[in-house]
């Protein structure tokens, strides 16, 4: 599977994609907002360089602000991508999907936030491991037509389309080229075979 999206990430650190077309048919306005909370432990150094992990997690919260009474389900779909440091490759690390309803009874507000990640990576002569990137919050209705959207980067319309086509572990270039997959069976194998010699001194 090969998909060509020219400019999929944009360079840009805060960005917002608004899905226009769904605005003029629905009366639904949406406060988004989405946090990291991130934690960096250093767990070696040497001659060569150290070694890290960073313990990433994103929260969400999602408010009605204004339009008329809304008592359909939503989904929200976040897609949480980090960036291979040895290729610069980008990969979904995660897809976390939920369910709600606006009420009277949640203040019209729905939170969630998606587990803890731990991203190992080296740094110095030797540069292996991934690294937390950027975030994916697409709201869509019961019939899957798109609400609103946030990103922590421009991201276009296309690519935002291929975005949610794509499952977890999967790799891809800066232009929407699908390269490969993560290896689950030998997560983090990179950074694990390089943290010897990263703080020991001796070349890998």
């Amino acid at each position: 599977m090969k998909s060509r999206v020219k400019g999929l990430l944009g360079v840009a650190l805060v960005g917002c994609v608004v899905a226009s077309s769904a605005q003029t048919v629905f009366p639904l306005r949406l406060d988004m907002d989405v946090s990291t909370k991130r934690h960096r432990k250093n767990i070696g150094a040497g001659s060569s360089g150290e070694a890290k992990v960073e313990q990433v997690q994103v929260r969400v919260k999602i408010r009605k602000s204004g339009g008329q009474p809304y008592s359909d389900t939503l989904t929200a779909e976040l897609y949480v991508i980090g960036r291979q440091i040895h290729t610069g490759y980008y990969g979904i690390v995660d897809v976390v999907k939920n369910d709600f309803t606006f009420s009277r009874d949640n203040d019209n507000t729905f939170e969630f936030k998606s587990r803890m990640y731990a991203l190992g990576r080296t740094s110095g002569n030797i540069n292996v491991g991934g690294k937390y990137e950027t975030f994916l919050l697409v709201v869509v209705d019961k019939d899957g037509k798109i609400i609103d959207t946030r990103s922590g980067r421009v991201i276009r319309e296309k690519g935002i389309d291929t975005i949610r086509e794509w499952t977890r572990g999967t790799l891809f270039d800066r232009d929407g080229n699908v390269v490969g997959f993560i290896d689950e069976n030998g997560k983090n194998r990179a950074f694990k075979l390089a943290v010897p010699a990263a703080v020991s001194g001796n070349d890998w």
